[in-house]
């Protein structure tokens, strides 16, 4: 049975669920763009990409998200600096510690006001800092990004290749489109495993994200047009409804 035998009704919740998937789609592109850019809605470099998830996670976060928190861009240079001579204590108290309390420590202690405070990652000593040395996302982060993407997009993926196992299409781009959207899937979560380990790693995240994200977006727009018309180009001939 194709999707156009459904009745108006099946087709109207279908069209639904695949605008819903393109908008999400759109909105979490520019939460990507955010994150990485440091709140601006700009379309991020490769560079920046890789320098979040496979750079020292406060340098990253300072170039980042945090970015429009940080007074100088010489003071993000100084932290790395710091990070990459090994960072001595001594060169924590003579100079990190006040970079620290003037652009960090007002959200980041545990016992912060502020609307955006984040009392779980203070910022106020040198052990606590040298917790965000580190290259690349926490463990914490990472466990929690890979399992969520993980269950909920490969349950997206499932419901929109199911759905488009039944639309007028060639064989050939169901195929290609659910393989790439599951292999897309897979690259992109181990990436950022691979980046703590392997910094050309991060640059790879852009490239399988896209292919998660264009595969998705291409079965959710197929599917909501063969619900209504005929899709352009790749619909196959004489299929039976």
């Amino acid at each position: 049975m194709m999707i156009k035998a459904l009745n108006p009704a099946a087709r109207i919740a279908l069209s639904g669920f695949c605008l819903s998937v393109l908008m999400g789609l759109a909105y979490a592109m520019l939460a990507i763009s955010m994150s990485v850019t440091g709140g601006k809605t700009l379309i991020p470099s490769l560079d920046k990409v890789q320098q979040k998830y496979a750079g020292i996670m406060i340098v990253s976060a300072m170039r980042g998200s945090m970015y429009e928190h940080v007074s100088e861009d010489e003071s993000i240079d100084a932290v790395q600096q710091w990070v990459e001579a090994g960072a001595p204590e001594d060169t924590y108290d003579s100079h990190i510690a006040e970079i620290m309390d003037t652009d960090c420590t007002n959200c980041h202690s545990v016992d912060s006001t502020m609307t955006e405070a984040i009392p779980s990652m203070p910022l106020t000593r040198y052990e606590e800092v040298l917790a965000t040395t580190s290259r690349g996302q926490p463990w914490s982060k990472i466990a929690v990004q890979t399992h969520t993407h993980l269950f909920a997009i490969s349950a997206l993926i499932m419901m929109l290749a199911i759905a488009l196992s039944y639309t007028q299409t060639h064989n050939w781009v169901k195929y290609l489109l659910i393989s790439s959207a599951f292999i897309g899937l897979w690259g992109d979560t181990l990436s950022w495993t691979l980046a703590k380990y392997v910094a050309f790693a991060g640059y790879l995240i852009p490239f399988t994200g896209a292919l998660l994200t264009g595969s998705i977006a291409a079965m959710a727009m197929i599917v909501l047009l063969d619900c209504w018309v005929k899709v352009p180009l790749i619909a196959a001939a004489n299929q039976k409804s």
